[in-house]
């Protein structure tokens, strides 16, 4: 019998509870599976695609990683494009499986899906096996239910911090044993579906990469592990992480691991582990202790986006407020473009735009000023902001933006006034200059 894992936001193999219980349930003989979008450039808005050809190619960077890790251990990843509910139960059907092993986010969404996907399977006789999420700590660890999550962070984090477990990653399979002729399948599958003209174009929008960019880096497990090794050990940063964690234009300035995170190549477990390591080694500081801070609030939003299930894509938010912003198109689309006329805000639509990747200073401002100054419904930056960024992540981003916007979990309500921040953050004016300015 072999066993699949359907990949989704979890694109490694150490670490991996689907891995670990596939790998258990078939004796060895899994292959791991990853859907591609049938339509990645539908539109959700007019003119904001679901995936940019950008982010789309830094996505495929990640699998052709993990392709190659499935492959080191005797096995295969199979990449097809469609709608799970359909593809997986005739991949389950072509590769002899009989059970499917997976574990998402839960969000709305993923959970919708894998209603649909279960039902798919169980007419044919395959089971779906839906494991932990990627968190740093265990929802059912945690000293309360996840429905009664608290509205303020704080609350969470002082619930939390030294009083839950943080469980050690997991160890990576050694081996796997899977037929030839099926190593074969996947590999001819991955190679048909990986051909399709619309991934070809997004492997050039990609290779295209901005020299100005902060994120000059390679999508992938390898990729993510070679970053954190720099960053944390080799250059030492963590240890001014705390004061430098604002930068707008520094590569080094933050660890710029998001995206290995977001995208499951490294979890948030190993980057704790390493953390704690460091401490043990080098030093333990406020930089260390706030870096930690950063990976409590992942995890916040991820149980957030949980709890609220719809209400996490509300207009009203999650605690019903008076929803701030109107659909405007016009000034959504000069906001888009990076052509409001304030120039700090304009610096940070047009990195995004050109580099698939917005430092967390410049997201929040670029986010108050659509939602609170132009007044335009905050969905739709959420909208952009998941079409964009190679780091997306429902969880942060959507609670992110109703934190700014005024209809989420921030008690205090604010508005940031751009042109201070810009005082504060950019006083020199480099990265007005380097962005607003091109």
């Amino acid at each position: 019998m072999t066993a699949l894992v359907w990949h989704r936001t979890d694109l490694r193999l150490r670490d991996n509870a689907a891995v670990d219980e596939a790998m258990r349930a078939a004796s060895g003989q899994a292959l791991g599976v990853y859907v591609l979008p049938a339509r990645p450039y539908e539109e959700v808005l007019p003119e904001v695609p679901r995936w940019s050809p950008r982010r789309l190619g830094f996505l495929l960077e990640c699998l052709d990683d993990l392709a190659q890790a499935w492959r080191a251990l005797g096995s295969a990843l199979v990449v097809v494009s469609g709608e799970a509910h359909e593809a997986l139960p005739e991949v389950a059907a072509a590769f002899g499986a009989r059970e499917v092993h997976t574990a998402p986010c839960l969000a709305v969404d993923e959970r919708r899906e894998n209603d649909a996907v279960f039902e798919r399977l169980r007419r044919t006789g395959v089971g779906l096996r839906v494991h932990e999420e990627t968190t740093l700590f265990a929802a059912e660890e945690l000293p309360l239910p996840i429905d009664a999550l608290p509205d303020v962070f704080s609350t969470f984090r002082r619930a939390v911090l030294g009083r839950v477990p943080i469980r050690p990653p997991r160890a990576a399979p050694s081996e796997l044993r899977v037929a030839t002729d099926l190593s074969a399948l996947a590999e001819e599958r991955t190679r048909r579906t990986l051909d399709a003209h619309e991934l070809s174009s997004a492997r050039e929008a990609l290779a295209a990469r901005d020299a100005r960019s902060a994120l000059p880096f390679e999508g992938g497990r390898r990729a993510g592990l070679a970053r954190l090794e720099q960053w944390m050990w080799r250059d030492d940063r963590l240890a001014r992480y705390k004061e430098t964690r604002d930068g707008l234009i520094g590569i080094d300035d933050s660890s710029k691991l998001s995206p290995y995170l977001a995208t499951g190549a490294l979890s948030p477990r190993e980057v704790y582990a390493e953390l704690v390591r460091y401490e043990a080694e080098r030093l333990e500081n406020e930089s260390t202790r706030w870096f930690v801070f950063e990976l409590v609030w992942r995890d916040y939003f991820h149980f957030w986006v949980r709890k609220w299930r719809a209400r996490a894509f509300a207009r009203h938010g999650v605690l019903g407020r008076t929803a701030c912003g109107v659909a405007d198109a016009v000034a959504f689309a000069r906001w888009r473009a990076g052509e409001t006329g304030e120039p700090f805000v304009d610096a940070g639509m047009r990195e995004l735009c050109a580099t698939g990747y917005l430092s967390n200073r410049a997201r929040q401002n670029v986010a108050s000023w659509l939602a609170r100054t132009a007044g335009v419904d905050w969905r739709w930056g959420a909208a952009w902001f998941e079409s964009q960024l190679f780091d997306h992540d429902v969880g942060p981003n959507w609670g992110n933006w109703q934190y700014v916007a005024g209809v989420g979990n921030d008690p205090r309500n604010r508005v940031f006034d751009v042109r201070a921040q810009a005082d504060r953050y950019d006083a020199d004016g480099a990265y007005r200059r380097l962005w607003a300015d091109a």
